[in-house]
């Protein structure tokens, strides 16, 4: 049986990817993509709520 530190830490993975994934298909070739500052502002939000989601399962 998985120990449930490395099961949190796929799924951490699989959340990252998931939301990654996300930003392309949402972002990359729209109106957002050609206004940097936008773009990196928008970036920056996602990654700071990877974060959060990680430090959500972390304290599972």
């Amino acid at each position: 049986m998985a120990d449930p530190s490395d099961r949190t830490e796929n799924l951490a993975c699989e959340i990252e990817a998931a939301v990654d994934a996300w930003f392309v298909e949402s972002f990359h070739n729209s109106p957002v993509s050609r206004a940097t500052e936008i773009f990196n502002h928008v970036r920056a939000a996602v990654d700071a709520l990877q974060e959060r989601l990680g430090a959500i399962l972390k304290e599972r």
